[in-house]
């Protein structure tokens, strides 16, 4: 991998001259990666590069019996990555990581999802449903069925007293046969 540091590069006085320290070259990095604070990608690529950074300090124990690194070797790495092609790399490993934690989280949400969303139309058919019976059973319409229902039940009422009273049937004889006792008594 090439790293640009071109005379002209705004990046070259950063990784020419001796006099920057690691901490203001962290910040740079910090920048260069970030781009707003919003940037979920950004700051998972910095923590890349810190991470990355974190193990070349071990690796240079490891080498240097348990020597850390001075600020002008961790100055010297971390101007590596204020490279275009760099960030650009560690940006598309933190956006592949979080595709990976979006469809695991998806996968392990599914049933859940799934729930809901079959809870969602079943509430939605019940409230159908509610509406549809509110409709039916609404008051003025009550009103008008228990009118109708009384209105009938005094036509077929008053057609069967017709009726009996038309054929003299044996029910009126004996209602006669009541009424005429209580009429004497009284």
């Amino acid at each position: 991998m090439m790293h640009e540091s071109f005379p002209g590069n705004e990046n070259s006085l950063l990784r020419s001259n001796g006099s920057v320290s690691a901490t203001d070259l962290a910040e740079a990095v910090l920048e260069f990666y970030i781009e707003g604070e919003d940037d979920l990608i950004g700051l998972l690529a910095y923590a890349l590069y810190e991470r990355q950074k974190r193990d070349f300090i071990v690796s240079h124990r490891k080498r240097n019996s348990g020597r850390s690194p001075n600020e002008a070797e961790i100055a010297a790495v971390t101007s590596n990555y204020l490279s275009a092609d760099l960030r650009n790399t560690l940006r598309d490993r933190a956006s592949q990581i979080l595709s990976r934690y979006a469809e695991t989280y998806v996968e392990a949400m599914e049933p859940q999802i799934q729930l809901v969303a079959t809870n969602s139309e079943a509430l939605r058919r019940v409230r159908d449903i509610e509406k549809s019976v509110k409709k039916r059973t609404g008051f003025w319409r009550q009103v008008r069925v228990g009118f109708s229902v009384t209105l009938l039940l005094i036509v077929l009422f008053a057609a069967a007293t017709i009726a009996a009273v038309f054929f003299r049937s044996d029910i009126v004889d004996a209602w006669n046969a009541l009424i005429v006792p209580l009429t004497l008594r009284t």
